[in-house]
């Protein structure tokens, strides 16, 4: 009876000290300011997501210059340094296609598609249908490498710097 008493009561501590703990800041403020001209993702509280080249910061705000899917925009936004929920150093992916992932992507379809076609004529005295099943998989990567091609990658989040 000790033991689950003692074991409840541990239990009720981690628990009214978990939120104090999660809620310490990672990072310091000056980490963000040495991200000047470098490419960040910053998180508001709002929820918005901006990702592009950090222009300023100083201790009231930091100034981005939004980052587009092509290239940088003209566009600029100030986010004041209470509004700012996470800082991240980001991978700015400008005009970068998936046409790998698409070829790997088109060769498992492909693959699942020779499964289902050789079961299915697994009994069948036609072998002419099995012998061309081997072929959706190859198939399968050149169409997924075609999709790829137009299929552009987004900018990527890295390591986090700077967390409320």
């Amino acid at each position: 009876m000790k033991k689950l008493i003692a074991t409840l009561l541990t239990f009720t501590l981690l628990i009214q000290f978990a939120p104090a703990v999660s809620a310490k800041p990672k990072g310091h403020w000056n980490a963000v300011k040495a991200l000047q001209d470098q490419s960040i993702a910053v998180e508001t509280r709002k929820g918005a997501m901006y990702y592009g080249l950090l222009q300023s910061a100083d201790d009231a705000a930091l100034v981005v210059q939004i980052a587009g899917p092509e290239d940088f925009t003209p566009h600029e936004i100030s986010v004041r340094r209470d509004e700012v929920q996470k800082v991240w150093h980001a991978r700015l992916r400008f005009g970068e296609r998936n046409i790998a992932k698409g070829a790997w992507i088109g060769t498992g379809v492909g693959f699942v598609a020779t499964i289902a076609t050789l079961s299915a004529v697994a009994g069948k005295e036609n072998a002419d249908r099995a012998f061309g099943a081997v072929w959706f998989p190859v198939l399968g990567a050149g169409i997924g490498a075609i999709t790829g091609a137009f299929w552009k990658k987004k900018h990527k989040k890295q390591k986090l710097v700077y967390s409320v």
